[in-house]
């Protein structure tokens, strides 16, 4: 497997990634033993970065996955989840939803922390609310170490500049593009 440094962060990522949407039967049902066994398998081939919702499957992606990942030392994989979206259109960017949706995840999750919380499909809300709220408590969960690194994602290339021009993120995770 080959790895690239992610920006300034100092991960260093694998160029394939496990996109765990498909285990919250998002494309089709799953077994829940099948997919913790392709969990397994992507990490053995070298893949080191997982990334997940709460939005996938309504929380059945994070609980799968974190069943699969608590059987795995926690140093052999990288790991991001979101907050802001919960359902197809259910969207919260408030600082308040974004503190208990982490919380939340962590506990589908089995883990103490993540190493990206991104703000999911932010194109869905006021870049006001991304910037003045979203952002800062993001930081906040970083100075607690919840996290390591903030975030944002979204579809709409234009979004990314223009929150970058007006509040710091550390990744940027754009699809589809």
């Amino acid at each position: 497997m080959q790895y690239r440094k992610l920006g300034s962060t100092g991960l260093d990522v694998s160029i394939l990634s496990f996109g765990a949407s498909s285990l919250g039967s998002v494309f089709r049902d799953i077994n829940e033993e099948e997919g913790i066994r392709t969990v397994h398998a992507a990490i053995d081939a070298g893949i080191n970065y997982i990334d997940v919702s709460p939005y996938y499957g309504l929380t059945k992606a994070e609980t799968v996955l974190g069943k699969a990942i608590r059987q795995l030392p926690r140093d052999r994989f990288l790991l991001s989840t979101k907050a802001g979206r919960y359902g197809v259109d259910t969207f919260d960017f408030s600082a308040k939803r974004i503190r208990e949706s982490l919380e939340e995840s962590l506990q589908r999750l089995n883990t103490d922390y993540v190493d990206m919380l991104f703000l999911h499909d932010m194109e869905f809300e006021s870049l006001d609310v991304i910037v003045e709220e979203g952002i800062p408590e993001l930081n906040r969960l970083k100075e607690q170490g919840k996290i390591r690194y903030a975030g944002i994602s979204g579809l709409p290339l234009d979004i990314f500049p223009m929150t970058i021009d007006r509040a710091g993120v550390d990744v940027i995770l754009s699809y589809c593009h």
